[in-house]
């Protein structure tokens, strides 16, 4: 790979009088800033004088094909001089390079660089461990050695390895699953919240409650999990577990039907039908009925299909053509341009 227009700036006495640190801060800027040229030269200068930070930055780059077209055999070099100082980082790269044999390296290659990051305390390379065993990737499948990874993650506070427990065990052990779970929201991970949320709301060997429910969806709410702002709209909307409040309610199905989320969709054309916490449209109602059609069509819930049906017939029996029209143009532009309405 040539650089040679790219040299100008080591002609500057400023960078000339830069040591390796300093060098990998510059890089470091220019990445960041999106200068991905001069991130490089600054990179490889710090790289050459031993900074490892800096030969795995430039190892990204390459891999990445930042500048041109990716060139694993040099990514790997940089990233062996980084990965020799114990740069974990480099590491987990030499680690992903290898399951894909990619820069001549073999998925052996790959699990030793990663249980070499695992024993230095990456989570995400324990993580990495545990799908290997579980997917049979350049060895036996072996559940144990699956759970024995993500149990080794969990334990340093890696919440997305508690989650991936709690999915262990959901079917045969759902009390052990809800604990992962549990513990995983605590940490901030929405989707373990959410599912916690649904765990005390319906029957997974778990005494239901709803107060707990609420909580746990509310907390995914929060987070932008759009089923969850679908599922604790509707119980802010019965006071199911917290206050009732049709408006509040409202303002949470609206943020589902934004996020996509179908359920969320039809709830918000629910309300909308009704003008129940909202200004009553019909055409907007019934714009939202076609976009939750459009997510999932039948979803094999009696109860919900039905009352999808039951409501997407009632609007087009009692609205004027021209609505509906404008409506359904609306809907299939979106759907056509990828669009979703605005808040």
């Amino acid at each position: 790979m040539s650089c040679a227009f790219f040299l100008s700036p080591l002609h500057t006495p400023a960078f000339a009088a830069e040591g390796p640190i300093q060098s990998y801060q510059s890089a470091l800027t220019a990445y960041e800033n999106g200068n991905i040229a001069n991130a490089f030269i600054f990179a490889k200068l710090a790289g050459a004088g031993g900074d490892a930070d800096a030969q795995t930055l430039v190892g990204h780059i390459l891999q990445k094909g930042e500048l041109g077209d990716p060139d694993y055999n040099q990514a790997v070099k940089w990233y062996l001089k980084a990965a020799m100082q114990d740069n974990t980082d480099a590491m987990v790269a030499l680690g992903q390079m290898g399951l894909l044999s990619q820069g001549g390296l073999s998925v052996s290659d790959g699990r030793n660089w990663l249980e070499k990051a695992a024993k230095l305390g990456r989570t995400d390379a324990m993580r990495a461990l545990s799908d290997m065993y579980h997917l049979g990737k350049g060895t036996p499948p072996d559940p144990a050695k699956r759970r024995s990874w993500l149990f080794k993650a969990a334990n340093q506070g890696d919440m997305l390895a508690m989650r991936k427990l709690g999915d262990l065990d959901f079917e045969d052990s759902p009390k052990n699953a809800l604990v992962w779970y549990e513990k995983a929201a605590q940490l901030g991970d929405p989707e373990s919240a959410y599912f916690a949320g649904v765990m005390y709301a319906e029957n997974f060997a778990i005494k239901p409650d709803a107060k707990k429910s609420a909580d746990w969806l509310r907390l995914a709410a929060l987070a932008g999990h759009p089923a969850a702002q679908a599922d604790y709209g509707l119980m802010v909307y019965q006071g199911n577990g917290t206050e009732r409040s049709v408006k509040d309610a409202v303002i949470w199905f609206k943020k589902s039907a934004l996020g996509g989320d179908p359920e969320g969709r039809f709830l918000y054309a629910f309300t909308l039908a009704k003008g129940e916490g909202v200004k009553q449209s019909f055409e907007d109602a019934y714009y939202w009925l076609l976009r939750a059609d459009e997510d999932s069509g039948a979803t094999g819930i009696d109860a919900y299909d039905r009352d999808r049906a039951e409501l997407k017939k009632r609007l087009e029996d009692n609205i004027s053509p021209d609505v509906l029209a404008r409506a359904r143009k609306r809907a299939m532009s979106d759907k056509l341009l990828g669009n979703t309405p605005k808040p």
